[in-house]
C-alpha cells in the first residue's frame, strides 16, 4: 500500500492529470478531520478519502470539473440535512477544503518537491509543505510550492519569507493541521507533514508477523527486531520499513539508533519475544525511551515477575506504570491474528489521544 504522497508523485511523473482535496478545517460532526486528503483521477478513481457519502461525491464532482487545467479553490461544505442523510449522520458540521488540480505537464520544481516529500515520509522525518497563493481569478487561484525540511533546507523555489521560516524553526507548525497565514502581505498555505507513526515490534514470531500486517493496513511504519534471521527477514516481513537482526535484545535500541531509527513520542513499542528474559531486556531498555506506547505480551504472573526483577534493579514503579501488560484490548483473542487485532486496536486507541495525530 503506497502512501498518498507516492500516489501523487506517480501521477506527476507519468503526466496523469489529477486533483487533490485537503480538509483545511472541520467543525462539528464530520466524517474526517483537518489534514485528511483524497486524490481524484480523471476516470473517477480515488486514492485516500475525506469520509465518503454525499460530501465526498460533491468534492469529486468539483475535482473533475477543475481538471485538467491547473488551478485551486477553497470551498466550504455545510452538512445540511441532505448531506447528513447521505452520510447516515445525526449531528451536523461543516468542512472547508482546498481543492487543487494538476495538469499533464507539471513543472520540474513541483516533481522535485513531491519527490523529496515522499522520501522524507519514508524516513519518518518531519517537513512543512508551503504553497504560496498567487494568480487570483474570481474564485480560483494558483500556487507555487516548496518544501522545508527538518534541518531548515528548502526543496524547490525559496518562497519562504524570513518571518515564516523563523516560525517553522521555532516549531510553531508541529501539528498536522493545515492553515492559511499572511506574511508580508502575501498568503501562504502551510501544511505540516503527516508522517506515519512507527511501530517497533520486538519478536518476529507468529504474533509479530500478523501484527506487522495489521500495522501496514493502519498506516504505521513498522520496524521488526529479532535475534533469529530465519524469522526476521524482508522476505517474511514484506511491508516492514526495516527488519533488524540483533545478537542481544538488550542492545537492540542502540543498534537501531545507529541506523537512525530513533524512538520518540510518536513511536509505539510492542514486546513479544520468545522468552521472559528477552522480554525483560527489551522492556528495561524501552523504559528509557520517550515512546508513546510500550506494551508487553504475557500473563499477569509473568508481568509481575519481570516487574519485581526490574524494581530490584532500580526501575521506578512510575516507569512501570507506563507499560500496557497484559497487552491488547480484551476481546477474548486466541489466535495470532486475533491477538494482533487486539494489540493494534489498543495502539490505535492510544494514538487517538496524541494531540499531534
Amino acid at each position: 500500500m503506497e502512501s498518498l504522497t507516492q500516489d501523487i508523485l506517480n501521477c506527476l511523473n507519468q503526466g496523469i492529470p489529477f486533483a487533490l482535496a485537503t480538509i483545511l478545517t472541520h467543525k462539528g460532526s464530520t466524517p474526517r478531520t483537518s489534514g485528511s486528503k483524497m486524490v481524484v483521477l480523471g476516470d473517477g478513481q480515488l486514492h485516500g478519502t475525506i469520509g465518503g457519502g454525499l460530501v465526498e461525491a460533491r468534492v469529486i464532482e468539483t475535482c473533475l470539473d477543475m481538471m485538467p487545467s491547473p488551478q485551486c479553490q477553497i470551498k466550504q461544505f455545510i452538512l445540511n440535512q441532505e448531506l447528513k442523510d447521505g452520510l447516515d449522520m445525526v449531528c451536523g458540521g461543516d468542512l472547508t477544503l482546498l481543492i487543487e488540480s494538476f495538469g499533464s505537464t507539471p513543472s520540474p520544481d513541483l516533481i522535485q518537491v513531491f519527490s523529496a516529500l515522499a522520501d522524507q515520509e519514508k524516513e519518518g522525518k518531519k517537513t512543512v509543505l508551503i504553497s504560496k497563493v498567487q494568480g487570483f481569478s474570481g474564485a480560483t487561484f494558483t500556487t507555487q510550492k516548496c518544501l522545508v525540511l527538518a534541518d531548515g533546507s528548502i526543496i524547490g523555489p525559496n518562497l519562504v519569507p524570513k518571518t515564516l521560516f523563523d516560525a517553522i524553526g521555532d516549531n510553531q507548525f508541529s501539528g498536522t493541521t493545515p492553515m492559511i497565514q499572511n506574511y508580508n502581505l502575501e498568503e501562504f498555505i502551510i501544511e505540516p507533514s503527516q508522517t506515519s507513526d512507527t511501530l517497533y515490534i520486538f519478536g518476529a514470531g507468529h504474533v509479530g508477523l500478523q501484527l506487522a500486517k495489521m500495522a501496514h493496513l493502519t498506516d504505521f511504519r513498522t520496524v521488526v527486531v529479532d535475534d533469529r534471521s530465519e524469522f526476521a527477514n524482508e522476505k517474511r516481513f514484506t511491508h516492514a520499513h526495516a527488519v533488524h537482526v540483533t545478537d542481544q535484545f538488550s542492545k537492540g535500541f542502540d543498534e537501531l539508533a545507529r541506523k537512525r531509527l530513533l524512538v520518540d513520542q510518536n513511536s509505539y513499542i510492542v514486546i513479544l519475544t520468545r522468552g521472559h528474559l528477552h522480554d525483560q531486556e527489551v522492556l528495561e531498555a524501552a523504559l528509557k525511551t520517550k515512546a508513546g506506547y510500550i506494551g508487553m505480551i504475557g500473563s499477569r504472573r509473568k508481568r509481575d515477575q519481570i516487574y519485581d526483577t526490574l524494581l530490584k534493579k532500580g526501575v521506578s514503579q512510575k516507569s512501570l506504570d507506563r507499560v500496557y501488560s497484559p497487552i491488547g484490548l480484551k476481546i477474548n483473542s486466541e489466535t495470532p491474528a486475533e491477538i494482533a487485532v487486539s494489540i493494534i486496536g489498543e495502539i490505535i486507541k492510544i494514538r487517538g489521544r496524541n494531540p499531534d495525530n
